[in-house]
């Protein structure tokens, strides 16, 4: 199992619980965010176990932290218990938070994907967070804070855990994911979220993809090409936030490569388009700079196929007009 816990003890989101805890000051609910939907649950049971272990931090070993990371504990109770938090569990909630807690001094809700919570929900929730019974503490974690009422997010103390380093995810993943090279060609495409690379990781298309985007680089030549290439995209079915991933990661190595430096992240990945022929250094540039465009594009959903015909044209434009300079 990943050691989530390495990479959230030294987030600013795990300090500041900590330190609160240690000066007796812990807040009555907390809003925990982070794009790692996959890792969600448990990161808040890491949370969960830093409020309730008698240790500094989470020792791990005692009967508190083995039953909140086997989601057993009496005083730890985990939402949604059906498909989504609903009116019904935030009723369950409220009356269970006036029941003295069982084993610890405290009680503690969790209450995972948040974002999904309807308006009536979380109404009814919006008393509990207000004025809570004592030694009651409520973790919320989701995956954005926009879904979420104003008044929902006022009376909770947000913390954020932001992606990690490619170092920080590479170190702690290698143990359990121990081909390297695919490791740093999903860390390298990924969002900086152990969900986001250990999905990579594991799916069998990045090979095919990392294939596409190679033939792209080396063999496109001409608008026929591009039209070629985009209808290649669309048939083999890849999402398109992981076509310009590896796409934007082959641009990179090539840029680095260009300035001379020994600094390439997959040297295996950069041997697939080494010869490519009639890319500058502007022209590269001006490839990234029209990804993160296309990235930027794609939030506001616009049209796939159009999207990367867009793209394509603009790296093919920006490959012979730097040739002319």
């Amino acid at each position: 199992m990943t050691d989530l816990y390495s990479l959230v003890k030294d987030t600013s989101a795990y300090l500041t619980v900590k330190g609160e805890k240690a000066s007796g000051r812990l807040s009555h609910a907390y809003l925990i965010l982070t794009a790692d939907k996959i890792n969600l649950k448990e990161y808040l049971k890491i949370f969960a176990s830093l409020i309730a272990c008698e240790s500094v931090e989470p020792c791990g070993n005692c009967r508190a932290c083995n039953l909140i990371k086997d989601g057993a504990h009496a005083d730890v109770i985990f939402y949604p218990q059906g498909d989504s938090i609903n009116s019904e569990e935030v009723n369950a909630l409220i009356e269970e938070s006036y029941l003295k807690p069982i084993e610890l001094d405290k009680k503690i809700f969790v209450l995972c994907d948040a974002q999904d919570m309807n308006a009536q929900a979380q109404n009814k929730l919006l008393k509990t967070l207000e004025e809570p019974p004592q030694n009651v503490h409520i973790l919320m974690g989701a995956t954005s804070e926009f879904p979420l009422l104003s008044t929902i997010k006022s009376r909770v103390k947000k913390l954020e855990i932001p992606s990690f380093s490619k170092e920080k995810l590479f170190n702690v993943l290698i143990k359990d994911y121990p081909d390297s090279e695919r490791l740093k060609t999903a860390i390298a495409c990924s969002d900086g979220t152990v969900g986001s690379v250990t999905a990579l990781y594991a799916d069998e298309r990045l090979k095919d993809i990392t294939a596409l985007c190679t033939k792209v680089i080396t063999d496109m030549q001409s608008s026929k090409d591009v039209l070629k290439y985009s209808a290649a995209v669309a048939a083999s079915k890849c999402e398109v936030d992981e076509f310009l991933s590896v796409l934007e990661l082959l641009f990179r190595e090539m840029l680095v490569a260009k300035s001379g430096l020994d600094l390439l992240s997959n040297p295996n990945d950069y041997a697939l388009i080494k010869d490519a022929k009639g890319f500058l250094e502007g022209s590269i540039i001006h490839a990234l700079e029209s990804i993160q465009e296309a990235q930027k594009r794609k939030k506001f959903n616009a049209n796939p196929t159009m999207l990367i015909e867009w793209l394509l044209f603009q790296i093919l434009e920006g490959k012979y007009k730097w040739q002319k300079l």
